[in-house]
């Protein structure tokens, strides 16, 4: 700041903080000129360049000690990556087969070239409850896709949206879906390992099959609301000055019947429609005693949560306009829900029925992407349970072994510590005092036969 030509030189010993008796370059009063416009104006820019580049110079260092504690800490525990765990909710695509279509096209039109008769290693995958078999044959790479109840879901939507998704892919169905819940599909490798761009998206697409089979049904029944809203809106504006509402209702016209299927084993779900909405009824079955009290405690947390949720945005829309969350509801296995009672009996469930609805207010001007979105969470809502399920198993084994090193602990200190060199000697008979916890004295009475032989002898006389 000091080395600035624009400074006075009578002023720069008081910018640098030499203005003080006996320093070097000190100016009495007497010799200092007096200050000008010119030279505060001086004064004032230095000032503000020594703040500017401390702030820099405070900035830097902020992100230096950055930097070094992110370096520290991935050499302490290695890269932060999403984990095997996270791809329960984070991820939507199953990363093993996503690397694998992503990788493999290069390799297989290389050793192509080579040798005519090269295949790649088939691969068997499992993605929850949807399996894959990865195989080549030529230059066609073929992904077989099995999944036991296929067709369940087929049938009510999810083959529409799988011939959309795979129309504008260089894919072709080499087996069509059998009842045993299998189907082929084959990948020109050629074209992927030609173009960068569809390849990725063919990976992307092909490894998130699982979803789109599963939220097929859910997605036609949103389309059908998405179209009711349109139609009621359309109605409730033309009509006639107060006869909205019974236009708009009539222009609904016929409710679609309650879809079931089933997803898993022992496990099905329900798609009721109503007027303005459409309510997901799903099972939830474990197995171990332990899963299933869990389970029922924290589904029964996550419709309290969303509840409050609810009740929250509620608030905030009234002002902000937001969408609310959609509502859910838990019923335990002996409470059926009121929307399955007039349906067919089926076997209950060990944990209990959850209920999600979405309104027409989320899907009113919604795009096909959107209600895609708005179905993947629900249909996957597995994957969700299971990942905090085996999360709160994990953080309650960790209290256990916590509680248990700590009582072991106090176990080994309650221990009387061995005297160092002592015998311990059972005596028989002994005439010295005893003392007793309370601070009671008493001398015991002789224990050995002999001593009590001599006592009882009979005395000489005269002794």
């Amino acid at each position: 700041v000091g080395a600035r030509d624009d400074i006075p030189t009578q002023l720069r010993p008081l910018s640098l903080g030499r203005a003080c008796p006996g320093r070097k370059g000190y100016l009495p009063s007497w010799k200092r000129a007096a200050p000008t416009l010119e030279s505060q104006k001086a004064v004032r820019i230095a000032a503000e360049d020594y703040s500017r580049l401390r702030q820099k110079h405070t900035n830097q260092n902020k992100t230096k000690h950055k930097k070094q504690a992110g370096k520290c800490r991935r050499q302490r525990f290695g890269k932060m990556s999403s984990g095997p765990s996270d791809r329960l909710v984070l991820e939507d695509l199953c990363q093993p087969l996503y690397t694998c279509l992503d990788t493999e096209p290069q390799q297989l039109i290389k050793w192509l070239q080579i040798k005519p008769a090269s295949a790649i290693l088939t691969r068997t995958l499992q993605d929850f409850e949807v399996g894959y078999v990865v195989s080549s044959e030529g230059p066609e790479i073929r992904l077989k896709v099995i999944y036991p109840y296929l067709m369940s879901v087929l049938e009510c939507g999810s083959k529409k949206i799988l011939s959309e998704l795979l129309d504008s892919l260089p894919i072709r169905f080499v087996e069509k879906p059998t009842e045993s819940g299998e189907f082929t599909l084959g990948i020109d490798a050629a074209q992927l390992a030609a173009d960068e761009n569809v390849r990725k998206l063919c990976a992307t697409h092909l490894a998130s099959l699982r979803n789109y089979i599963l939220v097929g049904p859910l997605r036609e029944r949103l389309l059908w609301l998405r179209g009711t809203v349109e139609k009621a809106d359309e109605a409730h504006k033309n009509a006639v000055p107060g006869n909205g509402q019974n236009a708009a209702r009539e222009a609904v016209g016929v409710i679609p019947q309650t879809l079931p299927f089933q997803v898993r084993h022992l496990e099905q779900c329900w798609l009721v429609c109503k007027a303005d909405r459409v309510l997901v009824i799903m099972t939830i079955n474990l197995e171990d005693e332990v899963d299933v009290a869990l389970g029922r405690a924290f589904c029964q947390e996550f419709a309290e949560a969303n509840r409050g949720a609810m009740d929250a945005s509620k608030r905030m829309s009234l002002r902000s306009g937001e969408r609310v969350p959609p509502p859910c509801s838990f019923n335990e296995p002996k409470e059926k829900p009121v929307d399955l009672r007039d349906l067919p009996d089926h076997e209950p469930p060990t944990v209990g029925y959850l209920t999600l609805m979405i309104t027409d207010q989320m899907v009113r001007g919604a795009t096909d992407k959107r209600l895609v979105a708005l179905a993947k969470p629900i249909m996957t809502w597995r994957n969700f349970f299971h990942f905090h399920l085996k999360h709160a198993k994990s953080f309650l084994h960790s209290r256990l072994r916590q509680r248990l090193g700590e009582w072991e602990k106090d176990l080994s200190a309650a221990r009387r510590p061995k005297k160092e060199g002592a015998q311990v000697i059972r005596r028989l008979y002994t005439d010295k005092k005893q003392h007793l916890g309370t601070g009671k004295e008493f001398t015991p009475n002789p224990r050995s036969s002999a001593v009590a032989d001599e006592h009882m002898l009979p005395q000489a006389p005269g002794r």
